[in-house]
């Protein structure tokens, strides 16, 4: 293994960068320097599109450590890191597109529909859509646009998964190092990775157990990820590549993020489940691992009240479950909803200029009279927020679009995937993630559409 062997060493920068970032980031601008210099060299000269998603996985951990506390800094590194690339890319295939893919276009009829009803509603308040463009709207366009104008590039695979297999065993590095907590608080209370200081974060599992934040410094976006790791191996055919199901559950397990975590979960089953069961040895020694590891986190979770409380939250039927943290949110979407079916326009309740105020309950109770919580806008609601927003018709048309990319390809693992996010959707806003939602739905459609790889797949029949 160790003679196979290779080491990358521009990924190898990216995994420095990353123990940097947590342990010394004064000095990350060392490394950040020669990962923009190889990564524009291979978007300009080889035109990789790989390499200008790598980019965006990447750009949190460059934006705001280049240059510590300095906004100017912190927005040309974000040109540089999420806008600049994909507009070369784009470049580069309109200067090579010569006849438009009419099949390309009608498999995605929906999304264009639902992306063209995006612009013209957001007309109605644009202050309000123009505030969730980059959020909402730029990554689904950008989307549409790169799979209808790519004549040449090809997102290298093999290549993402080394990226991935580099990044998640560096946030496990990371995440098993001493004073992990207080150093990942810091980056985000002294401004490090975003322009604001951001110090009310829950970066712990009820105020005891670390949540891993990976290289996105975000736990529901690290465990996505993880996700779209193992979608990656199975269309790749590396399904028995066991180490990297291990680090990527390892990972995704750590970032205690529930909706992505039920997601693992339904794609692990989608792949590793068999058609017809045969006993093998195998198959034996597999399971014995796999129940031998689920008594030791049975015997742990009993003996840890956190891990219970955590638990807990995914009964739907327990009265703090994950759902009912965001009723608030929830009803007051459907509210809006049955007040305005067609619509309150995008932006109406997620943006910050929103004219919302929800009243959450009460802090401060031992007060003589405790301090009221108002929440100004809706969010980690998306199913009911995109149906308050977007009114009746575009909420038919953004479900089409989500069937059309998450489940062009009837088979069971993107069955499972596309239910798992559908539950996700209930309490995430998944694809107001910006270049993060991008690179998720490029990566996951591109390796849908690749005929070779999906060869011997589950089929759904219908």
């Amino acid at each position: 293994m160790l003679k196979r062997f290779k080491v990358d060493y521009y990924l190898l920068l990216i995994f420095l960068l990353i123990l940097i970032v947590f342990k010394a980031p004064s000095f990350a601008f060392l490394f950040i320097i020669p990962i923009l210099s190889i990564s524009y060299y291979r978007i300009i000269v080889k035109r990789d599109i790989t390499t200008v998603l790598i980019l965006m996985l990447s750009a949190r951990l460059i934006m705001g450590p280049f240059i510590i506390n300095n906004n100017l800094s912190f927005n040309i590194l974000n040109i540089l890191c999420n806008y600049i690339p994909i507009v070369i890319i784009l470049g580069f295939n309109l200067i090579s597109l010569k006849t438009l893919n009419v099949k390309k276009l009608w498999s995605l009829k929906w999304t264009l529909l639902f992306i063209v009803f995006l612009y013209f509603f957001g007309l109605f308040n644009v202050s309000y859509s123009l505030s969730v463009f980059t959020e909402e709207i730029l990554p689904l366009s950008l989307f549409f646009i790169v799979i209808i104008t790519n004549s040449e590039q090809s997102i290298k695979y093999e290549y993402l998964l080394n990226f991935f297999r580099y990044t998640f065993l560096a946030c496990l590095v990371v995440y098993l190092s001493p004073h992990f907590y207080d150093q990942m608080y810091l980056l985000f209370a002294d401004g490090i990775i975003f322009k604001k200081k951001v110090s009310d974060i829950a970066l712990r599992v009820f105020r005891s157990i670390p949540r891993n934040t990976g290289f996105v410094f975000d736990f529901r976006i690290m465990g996505q990820l993880a996700c779209i790791y193992l979608i990656i191996l199975h269309y790749l055919k590396k399904r028995d590549n066991y180490w990297d199901v291990v680090l990527l559950c390892l990972v995704g397990l750590i970032t205690f993020s529930r909706g992505p975590l039920l997601i693992l979960i339904l794609l692990l089953i989608g792949v590793y489940a068999p058609t017809k069961i045969r006993l093998t040895k195998k198959l034996i020694i597999l399971t014995v691992c796999f129940f031998v590891l689920m008594v030791m986190g049975i015997f742990y979770g009993l003996n840890n009240k956190n891990i219970q409380k955590f638990v807990k939250t995914f009964n739907p039927f327990a009265k703090d479950n994950a759902i009912s943290q965001r009723g608030i949110f929830i009803n007051y979407a459907l509210n809006r909803f049955s007040e305005q079916p067609f619509g309150a326009g995008i932006g109406a309740l997620s943006s910050s200029k929103a004219d919302v105020v929800i009243f959450a309950g009460y802090t401060n109770r031992h007060k003589e009279k405790p301090d009221k919580v108002f929440y100004h806008k809706v969010g980690d609601a998306y199913l009911a927020l995109s149906l308050a927003e977007k009114g009746i018709i575009g909420f038919i048309l953004f479900l089409l679009s989500l069937i059309e990319i998450f489940y062009s390809k009837r088979n069971r693992v993107s069955l499972f995937f596309l239910v798992g996010l559908m539950i996700n959707l209930i309490g995430t806003d998944i694809p107001k993630q910006g270049f993060y939602y991008f690179v998720i739905i490029i990566i996951y459609y591109g390796l849908s559409q690749k005929k070779i790889l999906i060869d011997n797949l589950p089929k759904i029949s219908t």
